[in-house]
């Protein structure tokens, strides 16, 4: 059962990197809301290799306010999730 959800994830990602049709934008909200586990702005940063820093924390920061994800913990543990 694991190992077919981390497939499914796999997949999800692989979907998310290569579809170049897809703005940098919609590719970070869908690394963010797709995520099975909370996910930091690093890792978003690691599977989105392309896109800088700046612009993921701009579109988190954006997915915050809209209420799309909530914030867990803080400082350097933060991680962020699907509402």
């Amino acid at each position: 059962m694991t190992l077919l959800l981390c497939c499914k994830e796999l997949d999800k990602r692989f979907a998310v990197i290569n579809s170049g049709k897809v703005s940098k934008r919609g590719r970070i909200e869908a690394t963010v809301l797709n995520s099975l586990l909370p996910i930091s702005k690093r890792e978003v940063c690691y599977i989105l290799p392309d896109v800088s820093p700046t612009t993921v924390e701009a579109v988190i920061a954006s997915m915050l306010k809209s209420g799309a994800i909530m914030k867990v913990g803080a400082a350097r543990s933060t991680k962020y999730i699907r509402r």
